[in-house]
Formats: structure tokens, sequence, C-alpha cells
């Protein structure tokens, strides 16, 4: 060991190597320096080391909990990874990022403060971290990579920061236990599949600055039994909440593009917005063709085809509101939806008192005169 550095792969696999102080000359330890040190349990530091480099501590199967330097700006990558005892990391006020796989594996973290310095998590760098309960993000932190918390199964919270921009994809993936987390406005990314199988997830809220939804975002969040798709939300990408079986209610406008199957699986209460109008459609409990038509015609732009979609529908509790809305919304000589609420005006009439649907009630009876 030179007096200003722990060189690269020093201490590897060493078993007599427990108790370890780094003298106050070093100033790096190079990558791999303690790498599968299965019996160190204590490692301090004298001084201040300028440099830690990437997988420094990995393996380091018996350390139960480590205190980093003041000075260290970055958390090199797979620094502790699969450190399964560590329950307690303290990395100081400095930090600015921490780097891919850091803390991957660290199945025992159960105490880590984010510093108010940190700006980004890399990818992976939390996964797997099983003893993690709940994580309150510094205000600067802008971006969280891919899988960053995935497969924490018993996060329960996680409050994010004012300023964050990007949640990569698969960020808290397999997060079985997570019931709250904000999405801030000021959020211009998520990631596919970003809460996948979060099936604790209760309620989410789409802030204005996101303007799509991934892939698989919400698929297997069991937990959701409403969600609102603002109108600011440009496209819904396919099986965004495909297997959310206690989605019971879904409201979505119609300059939201449907990008693919799954948006409406599952759904028995659907709430649909065409430029300023509403009508709400229950789903019967067994999934049938007019399901299918349903998306297609909601997904459709093209008027001919939505005419056809129209057609082919038979269950009138979906035909009836569709009809409604088409006709008071399209401005158009087509007189399609405009024949079908003529010849079936008792049904559309009832249909509409029947859900409290006083404003398209209001619309029909101006159609009549």
């Amino acid at each position: 060991m030179q007096d200003d550095k722990i060189e690269a792969w020093k201490f590897f696999r060493n078993a007599a190597v427990r108790d370890m102080t780094v003298p106050e000359s070093v100033t790096c330890i190079e990558h791999h320096a303690f790498y599968d040190c299965k019996t160190l349990k204590q490692i301090c530091f004298a001084g201040k080391p300028e440099k830690i480099e990437n997988s420094a501590f990995t393996k380091c199967w018996a350390l139960p909990e480590i205190t980093l330097p003041d000075g260290l700006k970055e958390i090199p990558e797979e620094i502790f990874y699969d450190c399964f005892s560590l329950r307690k990391a303290e990395v100081p006020d400095s930090t600015e990022q921490i780097r891919d796989r850091a803390f991957c594996r660290c199945a025992s973290l159960a105490e880590f403060r984010f510093p108010d310095s940190l700006k980004s998590i890399g990818n992976s760098a939390f996964e797997r971290c099983t003893g993690l309960k709940e994580i309150v993000l510094s205000q600067h932190v802008a971006e969280i990579g891919s899988r960053a918390f995935a497969g924490c199964w018993n996060l329960n919270s996680a409050r994010l920061p004012a300023e964050i921009q990007k949640i990569h994809k698969w960020a808290f993936s397999d997060c079985w236990c997570l019931e709250t987390v904000n999405l801030p406005e000021s959020l211009t990314e998520l990631g596919e599949g970003a809460f996948i199988n979060c099936v604790s997830l209760r309620q989410i809220r789409i802030p204005a600055n996101l303007h799509e939804i991934p892939k698989n975002t919400f698929l297997g969040c069991a937990g959701l039994t409403q969600m609102h798709i603002p109108e600011h939300v440009q496209k819904v990408h396919a099986q965004a909440f495909s297997c959310c079986t206690q989605l019971k209610k879904l409201a979505i406008h119609d300059t939201t593009e449907c990008g693919g199957s799954g948006l409406f699986d599952h759904i028995r209460l659907l709430h649909l917005y065409r430029q300023g109008c509403h009508v709400r459609i229950e789903i019967s409990e067994e999934k049938n063709a007019d399901e299918t038509l349903l998306f297609r015609f909601w997904s459709e732009k093209d008027l001919a085809r939505r005419k056809i979609f129209f057609r082919q529908m038979k269950n009138p509790a979906y035909k009836i509101p569709l009809a409604v809305l088409m006709s008071v919304t399209l401005k158009t000589d087509d007189t399609i939806f405009r024949n079908y609420i003529h010849e079936n005006f008792k049904d559309v009439s009832k249909f509409l008192i029947q859900n409290h649907d006083e404003d398209n009630m209001g619309k029909l009876l101006q159609l009549e005169t």
C-alpha cells in the first residue's frame, strides 16, 4: 500500500481483514480495493480521501454500516454492491451523484438519508434494497435512473422533489408495498414500466407537464381503483393500465391518443370526454366484442372507420351514449349518429336520465326540436 492510495485489488478476498482504518495520508481508494472481503466488519477513515473508485467494497458481506468521508461528490458505481448485511449508510452532504448499482442488492439497508446536494440517482442504484421502507429525496434531485428502486419490496412511501424532471424506465417496478407516490408538476418524462407491479398503489395524479403515459407504466397495479387522464396527456401507450384488476373507473379525453390494447381491460365505469361533452358508460362484467369495438371506436380518428365500428356494436349501453356524444360535437353533415338518436329516442332519454347526464339530456332535447 502506497502512502497516498490503496491500490486496486489490494485486499481482494483477504480473509484476514476484519477492521480497517484508512490512514489520513490516503487520498484515493482504487477500484476493487476491498472486493469480496467477506470478513470485513468495520472501516473507518482517519482522513478525507478525495476519491473512491468503483466496486471498492463490493461483496463485503459482513459490513453492517459505513460512514463515508466528507468531500466526496459522487458515490461510485457498485461501491457497496451485494453488501447484504449493510444496515446503515451515511453519505456526505457534498454528494451530488449516486452512480449505477452503488447500493444494489443491499438487502438489509434500512437507514439512508439522501443529502440536500444530491442531483441524480443512477441506474439500479438501490435495486432490491428490500429493507427500505420510505424514501425522501432532496429537493435538487432532477433524475432517477432506470430500475433505481426496482424490487424494493417493503418500500411503502416515496416522496419526490419539486425539481424532478425524469423518472426512467422501471424505476419503481416491483415495489409491492408502495402505496403513495407524488408526481411533481416539474416531471416531463416518465419511462416505460416505471410503476409496473406496484400492487399496493391506490392512486396517482398525472402532472401538468407530462404529455405521454408510456407502455406498461402502471401494468399490474392491482390496487388502482380509478384513474383520470387529463386533457394535456397527448398519448397513452399500449398496456399502460393492463392487469389493473381493480380499476373500475377511468376518465379520458377524446384528444388523448390511445396507442394500443390494455387500456379498457377490467374497467367497469368509463367516463369519456369529447370537445367539452361528457358521457358515462357502464361496461358489462363479461368482456365481449363490444368492448373491443368501443376501444377501437374511441382510438380511431377517421370518421369513416368510426362509423364502421359504431354499426358493429350491439350493446345499446355503449352505443347510445356514443351516439349522443358524436351528435352534439361533430361538425359534419353525416347523419349516422343523429339518425340513431331519432330512432332510439326513448332509450337514449332513459339512459341519460338514469345516469343523471343533465348536460347531454339538454343537448338531446335540442336535437329533437
